[in-house]
Parts: structure tokens; C-alpha cells; sequence
């Protein structure tokens, strides 16, 4: 059992309340509905593209159902709250396809000088060069494009790669203290080559990237309506968590790091004779039950989404 400083329910607490305003499960930062970033195109644009898309899956979304700050604090207090939501996720992906893809913000914390399309916009305005200080010292953060996948969604969704090397199995290890494996958007590769490191912040710790890859030019990402242009994306692991031993801001850390990783997709099985209200009804109760099983609220959203991948050539 971890011992709990006198900061922790504040932290805790703190935490909850920035999740439920938009940092956590919220469709608005899931890539599930991020309108910010979707590409709108007529008819005519669409005519003048080479296409090479990927087959088309049926998921439905993964989501919890925490309606306030006092829900959440409650369990993460709880001492066996991280174990139940790594179990939660060891059910999601054994017992269904499960599609693990969020789109998290990494955070640079040095003056941003590349060009705004790298970089994340709330209301039409890049997050760029916020001045902070953090143990005394001044840093300038920004928020990139960046989205973590297991090596599911990697493989199906993600696997084209214009040079060096795409994400393997080993990648998704988390190995404390060792660099972090990055594939980046076809976009900068007129700012990084293979090989260098990027240090970067997610969830409010500091990790080094490292450059295995860049996706091939014009990769897209589409969700329903939306399209997600991966030139200007950072592409990064979902690690497995190995239960090692951790003090209490990695347990917070890891916390929040499920609530990212459960809101994933479960790949839609025809299901013979059963209307799409019923099919979403049948996945609903199963996962609501699962959940309930270990204490823990999760449900699915009322909505079967169309997600596919395309290679594409504007020229």
C-alpha cells in the first residue's frame, strides 16, 4: 500500500476536476470527435486525389462514466485503484479486437520555432510558447499534434512507413529511464532525422523521444467525418504496464495514463439478425458489466463508428 502525502487528496482532487473540464475522457480531446483538426472537403477536391485507403473497420468507443470531481477522487484514493484499471484494460484486449487511440498532447518545453501546423490550437489559436516556471526555472511549452496507439491500432491503421522503421511489439515495453521510441510526421523531416531525441513532456513527465521512423507523405486517420492529417503528427507507444514498484506521482501518472488507454475502440463483429441499436446494447451491457465486476464505472458510446486510413496524394 503506498503511503499518501498530506498534498494528495488536493492533487487528486485537482486532477479530477481538470479531467471532467476536457483533460481526460472527454470526447473533445479523444480523436474519436476533435473537431479542431478536421479537414473539410468538397466534392471536387476529393476528385482531383490518388487514393490508397486502407479496408474500413466498424468500432464502437470505450468511455467512463464519471460524472464529477468526488467520483474520481474516490477512486483514485483507493489503494487498489491503478490494479483495477490495468485490469480493466488486460479484459479489454483479451476479450475483444481492442483498439487503443488517443490523441494526448506530448508537451515541448523549449522555445517553439517550427512552423504552428506541428502544434495543437484551442479556438483557432496554437498552443505555443507558454511561459512557465517550473523548480525555479523558466520554460516555454507547447503542445504538439501527437497521438498514442497499442500496436493493434498501429498495425492495422498506421503502418506506413517512408523511412526508417515502424513500431514492433518490443516498442510498446516500458523499460524506466530508457528512450522512448517516436515516429514522426512526414512534415519534419526538414527539423529531425532518424536517430535524434526529443525531449518531451506527457501527463506531466518528462521523457526523451527517439526518432525510429517517419510515416509516409499525405497518411491520413478518419474517424467518421473527421480526418486527421499525420504529416503533422508525433506517433508514441500505449506501454504495457508491468507492475513495477512506484511511488505516488507515478501512480498518479499511471492513473491517468488508463483513463487514456481504456477509452479506446472494440472492433464491431457482425452480429446476425440483431438491428445496430441492439448490437450497441449487447457491447454496452457486456463492458458496463465488466466494469462493475471490478468496482469501476465504464460504459460504451451510443454510436458505431466508420475508422479507415488512407494514403494521399494531393497532387
Amino acid at each position: 500500500m503506498i503511503k499518501k502525502g498530506k498534498g494528495f487528496k488536493y492533487i487528486i482532487t485537482l486532477f479530477c476536476l481538470m479531467f471532467l473540464l476536457g483533460c481526460g475522457n472527454t470526447e473533445k480531446n479523444n480523436l474519436k470527435s476533435k473537431e479542431s483538426v478536421s479537414l473539410q472537403e468538397n466534392i471536387d477536391d476529393l476528385d482531383k486525389r490518388n487514393i490508397n485507403s486502407n479496408q474500413e473497420l466498424k468500432l464502437i468507443g470505450v468511455v467512463d462514466t464519471y460524472e464529477n470531481a468526488d467520483e474520481l477522487t474516490t477512486l483514485f484514493e483507493s489503494y487498489d485503484s491503478l490494479e483495477k484499471m490495468s485490469q480493466f484494460n488486460e479484459i479489454l484486449n483479451k476479450k475483444f479486437d481492442f483498439f487503443e487511440i488517443y490523441n494526448q498532447p506530448l508537451q515541448s518545453k523549449f522555445y517553439w520555432n517550427m512552423d504552428d501546423d506541428f502544434l495543437e490550437g484551442y479556438d483557432g489559436v496554437p498552443m505555443k510558447n507558454q511561459e512557465v516556471e517550473i523548480d525555479g526555472k523558466k520554460y516555454f511549452i507547447s503542445s504538439l499534434n501527437s497521438i498514442e496507439v497499442n500496436f493493434n491500432c498501429y498495425n492495422y491503421f498506421l503502418d506506413y512507413i517512408d523511412e526508417g522503421r515502424g513500431f514492433c511489439e518490443a516498442d510498446f515495453e516500458y523499460n524506466e529511464g530508457e528512450k522512448v521510441p517516436v515516429i514522426l510526421g512526414n512534415d519534419y523531416k526538414s527539423f529531425y532525422s532518424i536517430g535524434d531525441v526529443i525531449k518531451l513532456n506527457y501527463l506531466e513527465k518528462d521523457f526523451e523521444y527517439k526518432v525510429i521512423g517517419f510515416f509516409e507523405t499525405g497518411l491520413r486517420v478518419k474517424i467518421e467525418n473527421n480526418e486527421y492529417d499525420m504529416n503533422k503528427y508525433l506517433c508514441v507507444p500505449f506501454f504495457k504496464f508491468n507492475g513495477h514498484n512506484i511511488d505516488e506521482s507515478e501512480r498518479i501518472f499511471w492513473l491517468r495514463y488508463f483513463e487514456e488507454k481504456n477509452s479506446g475502440y472494440i472492433k464491431v463483429n457482425d452480429i446476425k439478425n440483431l438491428s445496430k441499436e441492439e448490437i450497441i446494447e449487447n457491447y454496452k451491457t457486456e463492458i458496463e458489466k465488466d466494469a462493475e465486476q471490478l468496482k469501476i464505472k465504464y460504459s460504451t458510446l451510443g454510436i458505431i463508428y466508420d475508422i479507415s486510413s488512407e494514403i494521399v496524394d494531393d497532387e
